[in-house]
């Protein structure tokens, strides 16, 4: 667990290492995970299945397969509310979540003296993954799998379909808004990976961030794959992969070129 605190109050956050040892650690590999509380059009809040199975071991053994194929440490770092850290859920997306989530990768750092992360972040784990590369120096790379990253677009959006609204949608941080403080020398090297069909986080809000990107001056790798699963959304180990690409050295034609592979389009 790491202890973090924002504004004077604490949460302990749970991560699952693999590969970590060296007091200096030149790189290390973090995922964030999507939402595990989501809604019904109704606004009836319910657990996404699948979570109750994800076990600590299970969690582990992911880490260990992607710390081996990327040649590097990994972790998974378990956002509050979450597969062991505490906090509430419910309040995703507000600045908090994404402090705690940096004053982690603060205490990683400390403890391991890391040059740079490369993170990969899954829908609502994107958005972390999205906000902490708009505020750290030491973030190399990112990869953005069926991400949210135009907060107020994707909640417009699902608003106009649903009976109950959200509330106060400039309460929750957006990625989009802060991209102005993404480090320039050197540019990172960001992925956004889409699904056209997506019905959790629609391609449109993903294809505004890539553009809005390419207008402050980044080159961003839109990559657009095929998830199997019915929702058209699960694109996390789509991500680990292009992450632990990265981490080997692969140019980016490699690496769009290994993730379009037809028969790597399979589901998580």
């Amino acid at each position: 667990g790491l202890w973090v605190e924002v504004n004077g109050k604490g949460d302990c956050l749970r991560s699952y290492a693999q590969g970590l040892g060296e007091i200096d650690t030149p790189q290390i590999l973090v995922y964030f995970s999507g939402d595990v509380l989501l809604k019904t059009k109704a606004g009836v809040r319910f657990v996404a299945p699948g979570y109750e199975r994800r076990s600590p071991d299970a969690i582990q053994r992911d880490m260990a397969r992607w710390s081996k194929q990327a040649g590097k440490p990994t972790v998974f770092l378990a956002r509050p509310g979450m597969y062991g850290s505490s906090g509430d859920h419910n309040q995703r997306r507000e600045a908090r979540e994404v402090m705690l989530m940096e004053r982690a990768l603060d205490v990683i750092n400390q403890r391991h003296r890391v040059s740079t992360f490369i993170l990969a972040g899954q829908s609502g784990g994107g958005h972390i993954a999205a906000s902490l590369l708009n505020r750290r120096r030491d973030v190399s790379a990112v990869v953005l799998s069926s991400a949210l990253l135009s907060v107020r677009e994707v909640t417009e959006h699902w608003d106009r379909r649903r009976t109950v609204q959200s509330g106060n949608i400039q309460a929750l941080h957006d990625p989009i808004d802060h991209l102005n403080g993404i480090r320039t020398d050197p540019k990172p090297l960001i992925f956004v990976l889409s699904d056209r069909e997506d019905r959790i986080v629609p391609y449109a809000s993903q294809l505004t961030y890539v553009r809005r990107l390419q207008e402050v001056g980044f080159e961003p790798q839109h990559v657009l794959l095929s998830a199997a699963d019915k929702s058209r959304h699960a694109l996390a180990r789509h991500g680990r992969d292009a992450a632990a690409l990265i981490a080997r050295g692969e140019q980016t034609d490699a690496i769009r070129a290994a993730l379009e592979t037809p028969d790597r389009q399979t589901a998580d």
